[in-house]
């Protein structure tokens, strides 16, 4: 008779180890066959909402439900703030027409907004800290949509300029709430795609706002005399968005979890545990943002001035640029994701540099068509980081959307001075071409800031 104490055989042994996958169970088995826990290490208080162990397939599908829609209300407000931003610009010729203006008051108008763009963006942080992402941005899109409305109606320049201040505190207000939102419900293996996406509201605000003009153009007749009104007036129809995102978004778990006393001194909390991070994402944003609104404030008016297009050819130049900022912006949240931030920015900072330059430098239009392409690649798509950058740069925060919302809009100074140095420069072909190329430093400058900073590819977000 074979005892009961014996040791079982090495066939039953494997056997055993087989119908026991790890997968399936909660133990694992040893060399020796006995069976062990799992060694698990500490998580973090507050977890970022993520698709367990992303499983496998396309990678949208390990996206939430909850991260998607947090996506399309975000990207949808952000596109129509670009809508409302980019109007102006398209507007500024028949604004100097009907109000008797030089560009230099125009580029004082378009400084104005962008000072109601920070500080709406920073107290949009700060509210949306306070009463939740959801909240603060139904609020903000509702503002900024009012008020572009009521632009409309200006009889003046000084009204252009208090309504539209008015109504950038509104827009400001909609990234700082928007971008957390997004940043806090995508996985850390997709964020930079979400960012991106969200991002991508640029190049698309940008091309609805072109088509607008060009519809515009052909049924008044042009922007001149009163043409412009119908611009703003489009603005306002944001408002349904503002009653959807209220009555069907559902708030940042990250925002739930987190305990009532992380609300309270919310400044002095950010201050001192995330000075460094806090100033470096401020000034890369700076150059950015300079960046960006030298270029698109003006690009119109110089193609048209300087080179001597029609409104129409200058439109379609426009559209290859948004055609290639969509490019970037695709290309961005891919290549970010899997190659890092640090490369991928430093490479779109690059493509920006080459494209001014060769916009200022060349006369026929091929090569200003292809300028413009690279233009939108590089100046456009590379804001496509900032979110999921931004975010992974204050990781650990409990104050995540204030931070946010501060190097964001703070860095807006960079685009509220740019209109006023290359408008006060644009007094020759000259002056035209060097306004446009102090863009070039703000590019070098942020190269330098990032070659510096960490490599945030994969961070996970958490309050502590």
């Amino acid at each position: 008779m074979r005892s009961t104490c014996s040791p079982p055989s090495a066939r039953s042994s494997r056997q055993r180890r087989n119908k026991t996958p790890l997968h399936q169970s909660p133990m694992a088995i040893s060399r020796r066959g006995l069976p062990v826990h799992n060694i698990e290490t500490p998580s973090d208080p507050h977890p970022e909402p993520r698709t367990p162990g992303l499983p496998a397939g396309p990678w949208y599908r390990q996206v939430s439900r909850t991260g998607w829609q947090a996506l399309t209300v975000a990207g949808f407000a952000w596109t129509f703030e670009v809508f409302d931003v980019v109007t102006l610009a398209l507007t500024i010729p028949a604004l100097i027409h009907d109000f008797g203006s030089s560009k230099a008051q125009l580029g004082s108008v378009a400084t104005v907004q962008a000072v109601g763009l920070i500080i709406g963006g920073i107290a949009g942080g700060w509210i949306a800290e306070r009463i939740g992402r959801t909240k603060a941005l139904s609020y903000a899109v509702a503002l900024y949509a009012v008020l572009t409305g009521l632009t409309a109606l200006a009889p003046s320049l000084e009204w252009v300029a208090a309504l539209r201040f008015s109504a950038g505190l509104g827009m400001g207000a909609t990234w700082s709430a928007g971008a957390p939102l997004v940043a806090e419900t995508w996985p850390a293996a997709h964020r930079g795609k979400g960012g991106a996406l969200m991002q991508g509201g640029i190049p698309i605000g940008n091309l609805l706002a072109l088509a607008a003009v060009a519809v515009v153009d052909h049924l008044a007749g042009g922007l001149d005399d009163g043409g412009w009104r119908w611009m703003f007036a489009l603005g306002a129809l944001p408002l349904i968005l503002a009653v959807y995102v209220r009555i069907t978004t559902a708030e940042s778990p990250l925002w739930v979890s987190r305990k009532p006393a992380d609300r309270q001194h919310m400044v002095r909390t950010l201050l001192r545990r995330d000075r460094g991070p806090l100033l470096l994402t401020l000034a890369f944003t700076f150059c950015l943002q300079y960046l960006f609104w030298a270029v698109a404030t003006f690009l119109p008016t110089y193609l048209q001035e300087i080179d001597h297009l029609t409104l129409g050819k200058s439109l379609v130049f426009l559209i290859v640029q948004q055609l290639g900022a969509i490019l970037g912006f695709i290309g961005f949240g891919a290549v970010a994701d899997r190659w890092g931030r640090k490369p991928t920015f430093l490479t779109y900072l690059a493509v920006s540099v080459f494209a001014i330059g060769l916009l200022i430098t060349v006369a026929a239009h091929p090569l200003v068509l292809g300028a413009a392409f690279l233009a939108g690649i590089g100046v456009s798509g590379v804001s496509a980081g900032i979110i999921p950058w931004t975010a992974e740069m204050m990781y650990r925060s409990p104050v995540r959307a204030l931070a946010m919302g501060f190097t964001y809009n703070g860095g807006r100074v960079g685009g509220a001075i740019a209109p006023f140095i290359v408008g006060a420069l644009a007094v020759s072909t000259t002056g035209f071409r060097l306004g446009l190329g102090t863009a070039i430093v703000a590019a070098i400058g942020a190269m330098v800031l990032m070659g510096v900073s960490r490599e945030t590819k994969g961070k996970d977000l958490v309050h502590q």
